[in-house]
């Protein structure tokens, strides 16, 4: 496991969206934007199944899974890449389904929270370390 740098869990604790990759068992990649984005802890991040059939699939068939992160303020674009794991119980399965009943936008209930076991952090900005693995 590798620990996410404090620039990166400042975006997450707020809640965040991400973009999502996964690879299918046809080998190929998935790309899907999970407005539900969050910070677990030091070294896992999650986001709520919500209209997630193709990535579900996609977990099942290979829990590796890049996320793309990005904010404009403050500036910040890294790709933190981990494993996955569906949850759909227990206590952070609840607590991401209050959150997500709190907004009140007539969203469908959680089906399963996507628990990522953080391995790296890479540099995605426009500058002169793009494409260095940063934690």
């Amino acid at each position: 496991m590798t620990k996410l740098p404090e620039n990166v869990k400042e975006i997450l604790g707020k809640g965040h969206t991400v973009w999502v990759a996964t690879i299918g068992a046809d080998g190929w990649p998935n790309v899907a934007a999970k407005g539900s984005g969050g910070l677990i802890d030091d070294e896992h991040i999650y986001f709520a199944d919500l209209f997630s059939r193709k990535t579900r699939e996609n977990l099942r068939h290979s829990p590796k899974v890049a996320l793309g992160v990005h904010s404009a303020d403050p500036k910040l674009a890294v790709q933190v890449k981990g494993i996955a794991k569906l949850v759909d119980s227990g206590e952070l399965f609840d607590k991401v389904q209050a959150r997500i009943s709190s907004l009140s936008m007539g969203l469908p209930p959680v089906q399963y929270v996507v628990e990522i076991e953080v391995h790296s952090v890479w540099d995605m900005s426009g500058g002169p370390n793009a494409g260095e693995q940063i934690a």
